[in-house]
């Protein structure tokens, strides 16, 4: 078994190597801000106490739940309920630490969490994981354990993704300074995760979302002295309301406007994760993560048959039976807004919006925005 695992992480060392010599000229990310994030006092006697980095953690202190002090092993310490400190003295293994609750289904749910310490040895990462997961089946040994089986998704320091045994680039490199989002849908079943407040794509779809499996967020770690916590941890209703805002908060101008109700602001400030940006996808991204769900693709499809359609329309509006072989689809494609004065659907020189006013734009872009990307 000892030899399965080192075998294990040797394929993710040829791995990480591989996609660092095929054109990443720098996989590390940045720390968040530029705070010095004092070493660790390995001396027993009196240590000078420093005050340690707040930034990040002052944008929401909401904690639906913590970690789980019962099943954290004895030799990793849990502090208040939110900073983890793995094999404070030194490391024999792997140590697996979940929260104290379940993920509720049905709910879009929103944690964070800061590296306090730098990280290295042989895996720490970041995901969840099923209540069919064993916590200490690697105790006593090193491994990548949050994604070995179909019952876990992580995401390693190393900048990958796991799950069922298999390995995805993802991202950048973590460690010392950075905040890690992680964003659940148990709505739809996906899940994405965010580095220093970026979005780095979905990374998973087909999450369980029966209400017999229990999800919990779970972290895990070989380094010795290695050190995290817990900024915040929110979970929201999927309603109308939060669908509006996950399109809202795409687009500065509506927020400032959302902002300016009184009714509406409190909602803008609750749902703050949901204005981060996306960041650019890069060419190793691309390439290492076909399976991922090519949402600018079927935009692009269903913008082409739009036009079709308008065309076709157009062409034999004088026709009154045309209405009865519309398919369903059609009608659902149709609820683009067209402008009536585009003598030619298809020339886009024709279709300038020049002429529209800011809120006519706007009602555009977001009905555009629903129909590519719900």
């Amino acid at each position: 078994m000892h030899f399965r695992t080192t075998s294990r992480n040797h394929q993710m060392d040829a791995l990480v190597a591989s996609l660092s010599s095929s054109g990443a000229s720098e996989n590390r990310s940045a720390p968040f801000c530029n705070c010095e994030y004092p070493a660790i006092t390995r001396s027993r006697q009196k240590g000078r106490r420093v005050e340690r980095c707040k930034c990040g953690e002052d944008t929401s202190s909401r904690l639906d739940w913590v970690w789980d002090d019962e099943t954290s092993y004895s030799d990793s310490k849990i502090l208040n309920g939110t900073e983890i400190v793995f094999h404070p003295v030194y490391s024999q293994g792997t140590a697996v630490i979940r929260a104290n609750q379940p993920l509720q289904p049905g709910r879009h749910h929103y944690w964070e969490i800061k590296i306090l310490s730098t990280l290295a040895g042989t895996d720490i990462m970041l995901g969840i994981g099923t209540d069919r997961m064993s916590l200490q089946a690697h105790r006593f040994k090193f491994a990548s354990v949050l994604g070995l089986d179909d019952q876990s998704w992580g995401y390693s320091y190393r900048g990958l993704i796991q799950h069922n045994n298999q390995l995805k680039y993802y991202g950048k490199k973590y460690s010392q300074g950075r905040i890690i989002g992680v964003y659940v849908d148990l709505f739809q079943g996906t899940l994405e995760f965010y580095l220093n407040r970026r979005s780095l794509g979905r990374a998973y779809v087909n999450i369980p979302r029966d209400d017999n499996v229990l999800i919990y967020p779970m972290v895990c770690s070989t380094s010795a002295k290695s050190s995290l916590k817990l900024i915040n941890a929110a979970s929201f209703n999927d309603s109308l309301v939060f669908r509006c805002m996950k399109i809202v908060s795409r687009y500065p101008k509506l927020v400032e406007q959302v902002e300016k109700v009184p009714g509406l602001r409190r909602l803008s400030s609750d749902l703050w994760f949901l204005q981060f940006k996306d960041s650019k996808k890069t060419d190793e991204f691309q390439r290492n993560n076909l399976l991922l769900e090519d949402e600018a693709l079927l935009c692009g499809l269903k913008k082409k048959k739009l036009e079709k359609i308008v065309s076709q329309a157009e062409a034999h509006c004088s026709t009154n039976d045309q209405s009865a072989n519309i398919t369903e689809d059609q009608i659902y494609e149709n609820m683009f807004p067209v402008q009536k004065s585009c003598k030619h659907p298809s020339d886009d020189s024709s279709c300038s919006s020049s002429n529209f006013s800011e809120d006519e734009e706007l009602h555009s872009m977001i009905s555009r925005e629903f129909f590519c990307n719900h």
